[in-house]
């Protein structure tokens, strides 16, 4: 176990937002916010949670055809299986088990996540979190950019006798950098546990936290969270989070700075006030968010 320096105060847990069922095509996903219980957690707009699922050969597995997005940034955490991603910026990349897909959508693009060709014949487990993570008012209408990066191109760093075993996507964190280049210095860490695992994160005061269980049961800052698909959110009243595995978990861990602006969301844009979004509405139907077939 790695030694945390004295004078490190604990986060206290301000709220436990169980993950909600949702129909999207012909799939059941799951979302702990936005919801009643859980607006968002700023920066942070949504979260999904497809999975885990088990297809067969010759499925119809994930495919969300091509849509637009502008004002923030929809990103594809890959923990089981893999995606295909296209945009009008001529992006046509897949991604795999392990694997990030990050995008900046910031004035506006085109793009389609899918199963793979190769997965669709074969089949498999899949399980993907997509996180739509704010831009403030001076980056929305950003050139938009992607960043896909595999699961050997993700640094790792182990806790507890390789108990735990985190991936920096983005952010640095103890002297090790995510590959991501995030525009609003947010810190992304895919976590696997196993039991009796404990982990000790050390993060910014003032930056908002969440952790979403995947899978498994935990302890978090002596609050016990025994099933999966919750959400889990921090009062910034300290700097330490410390995790302890009660069964083999996985997680997915978000960090980033409260914007602290207007939110006007609907549909695939989130803007800052209704005018807006009835800009962007307009100029994706002029065909400014360029075209992908």
């Amino acid at each position: 176990m790695e030694i945390i320096e004295q004078g490190m105060k604990t986060r206290t847990v301000q709220q436990i937002t169980k993950a909600l069922p949702q129909i999207m095509g012909d799939d059941t996903i799951y979302q702990p916010f936005p919801s009643h219980a859980l607006q968002h957690v700023d920066p942070f707009i949504l979260l999904h949670h497809w999975g885990p699922y088990t297809f067969q050969p010759e499925n119809d597995a994930f495919s969300v055809g091509a849509h637009p997005h502008r004002g923030f940034e929809p990103v594809t955490f890959i923990f089981q299986g893999e995606v295909h991603h296209r945009d009008s910026m001529g992006n046509d990349s897949i991604i795999k088990e392990g694997g990030i897909q990050w995008m900046t959508a910031g004035r506006g693009v085109m793009h389609s996540e899918t199963g793979t060709d190769e997965f669709h014949k074969k089949g498999g487990n899949f399980e993907i979190i997509q996180v739509w993570m704010n831009l403030p008012k001076k980056l929305k209408m950003a050139e938009p950019f992607y960043q896909g990066y595999q699961s050997d191109q993700i640094p790792t760093l182990f806790q507890d006798g390789k108990k735990v075993e985190l991936k920096i996507a983005s952010g640095k964190y103890r002297n090790i950098a995510g590959p991501v280049k995030s525009p609003t210095d947010i810190n992304s860490f895919m976590i696997y546990m196993q039991e009796n695992g404990r982990a000790e994160i050390e993060l910014e005061e003032q930056k908002n936290v969440m952790l979403y269980l995947l899978d498994g049961s935990v302890n978090v800052n002596n609050t016990s969270i025994k099933s999966a698909r919750n959400a889990i959110t921090f009062r910034n009243d300290g700097t330490l989070i410390n995790i302890e595995a009660t069964g083999k978990s996985k997680l997915l861990l978000l960090a980033g700075n409260p914007i602290n602006e207007p939110v006007a969301q609907y549909g695939p844009f989130v803007m800052n006030t209704r005018e807006e979004l009835n800009l962007a509405f307009e100029d994706f139907y002029n065909g400014k968010m360029g075209t992908l077939k």
